[in-house]
């Protein structure tokens, strides 16, 4: 009988088909700059944010689809949409949080402790900055 040769998809190839898929997927393509992806020997490794957590299931859900592709480690791939939840525990009344890329950005009502606000915000998990949009 004929031995059977197992071949890896080269990593090159498989980065390319993620990049096409971003590409073509229009909320993936507006988010694209703030996606960053590694391919090593067909384990894939993502970074960095998306603006839904709709965009984020459904790249996910996609990756596994692509040829070549071993795992897919999205730990350090967040989604505004969830931090946005999680900030609204945290925010008191009067405070607004706009979030863009893991970007909090606080306007509104100036709250007592901005700084420790400030802080706690920044211990989310996603949370990249916070940005202060008080006046006066």
């Amino acid at each position: 009988s004929e031995p059977i040769v197992v071949t890896q998809r080269d990593d090159t190839a498989i980065l390319e088909d993620i990049s096409h898929l971003i590409a073509t997927y229009p909320p993936l393509t507006n988010d694209r700059p703030a996606i960053h992806v590694s391919v090593n020997d067909g384990d894939v490794t993502l970074k960095g944010h998306v603006l839904t957590s709709n965009t984020r299931r459904f790249f996910l859900s996609r990756l596994t689809s692509v040829e070549g592709v071993k795992s897919v480690n999205a730990e350090n791939l967040y989604d505004d949409s969830t931090i946005r939840l999680q900030l609204s525990h945290l925010i008191p009344a009067g405070v607004q949080a706009n979030i863009r890329y893991g970007v909090v950005i606080l306007s509104g009502e100036h709250p007592n402790n901005i700084e420790a606000l400030a802080n706690q915000v920044l211990t989310l998990n996603g949370v990249e900055k916070v940005v202060s949009g008080f006046g006066g």
